[in-house]
């Protein structure tokens, strides 16, 4: 629980901590799997040269995508209570989110 300067008294339950927590881990993991030169026999994969892996320049890595997600909540006078949250999906090529995933998810809630 935490007081604001305004007034306003938020509590944030676990559940949405761990929910952030785990897609952040998620989407770092899947950004630093190795890339497809080293997962098939190849001389990289072969190689014990330090030179190869020294080769590789991490500032070439594509950045990291934009992820959009939704808290869960109510607010009782000037207490925000903030209870689960899930991610939404997003579509760059028509910039906008997912209505029907989102539909469904509040559904469930």
């Amino acid at each position: 629980m935490a007081s604001s300067g305004s007034g306003l008294t938020f509590k944030l339950h676990p559940l949405v901590i761990v929910n952030i927590s785990d897609h952040y881990t998620r989407v770092k993991s899947q950004m630093n799997t190795p890339s497809s030169c080293c997962s098939a026999p190849s001389p990289c994969a072969l190689s014990n040269d330090a030179d190869v892996a020294d080769s590789v320049d991490p500032t070439t890595s594509p950045p990291a995508p934009r992820v959009y997600g939704c808290v869960v909540g109510v607010q009782r006078g000037r207490t925000v209570e903030i209870f689960n949250s899930f991610e939404l999906l997003y579509d760059p090529k028509t910039q906008s989110l997912d209505r029907t995933f989102l539909e469904k998810k509040q559904e469930l809630c």
